[in-house]
């Protein structure tokens, strides 16, 4: 019996010791989102005592929401960063690392272009028979976003705006202030450059 209860107080331990770094990291990620509450026009909300926190207001005047997502692949739990900026754009396209990409087990590769950018990473552009996506191809601002947005998942452009995610392994220094304010103002770019 006295093993029994040794076993129970050590799992209880182990749980409650999980519960306790998972509300610490979002408790620094929480933290992080408020500089940006601090600098625009937006709030944190959070809705519950281990989870995970999240932003929504305007940035510029356009509607920005900064969230969290996860998944478990290859056995491991990835976390994303997920941006979405409400500004429409007359031309749709996705650009999508071609290793997360394979990793979705996703076929519809038809219609794209490969593009590489400074350290050898790999993307897809598509629909590249678009003539507005096809004079993107070559641009500075994808040349850019492919160099500087690291660990992009995919962005994708549209009529109802821009949706993008990042895979993170230290998700507090991702939600740093500078690093996110580095992302927001490269979609305002690509929201300016396809409106």
């Amino acid at each position: 019996m006295i093993y029994i209860l040794i076993v129970l107080v050590v799992i209880v331990g182990l749980w409650a010791l999980m519960v306790y770094i998972r509300k610490t990291m979002w408790d620094a990620v929480h933290r992080n989102l408020l500089d940006l509450e601090d600098q625009f026009n937006g709030k944190v909300f959070r809705r519950g005592f281990a989870s995970r926190p999240y932003f929504h207001g305007k940035i510029d005047g356009i509607d920005t929401t900064i969230n969290f997502s996860s998944e478990k692949t290859d056995g491991k739990r990835i976390t994303y960063v997920d941006i979405s900026y409400a500004r429409p754009s007359s031309v749709s396209f996705t650009l999508t690392n071609l290793n997360w990409l394979r990793k979705q087990h996703s076929d519809g590769l038809e219609d794209s272009e490969q593009l590489q950018n400074g350290s050898g990473e790999r993307f897809l552009i598509r629909p590249s028979s678009n003539p507005q996506v096809k004079k993107l191809i070559n641009s500075p601002l994808i040349i850019d976003i492919m160099d500087n947005f690291t660990n992009l998942a995919y962005i994708f452009v549209g009529p109802s705006g821009i949706i993008s995610e990042f895979i993170t392994e230290e998700v507090i220094k991702s939600t740093e202030f500078d690093e996110l304010q580095k992302r927001i103002q490269m979609l305002e770019q690509l929201g300016e450059a396809v409106q």
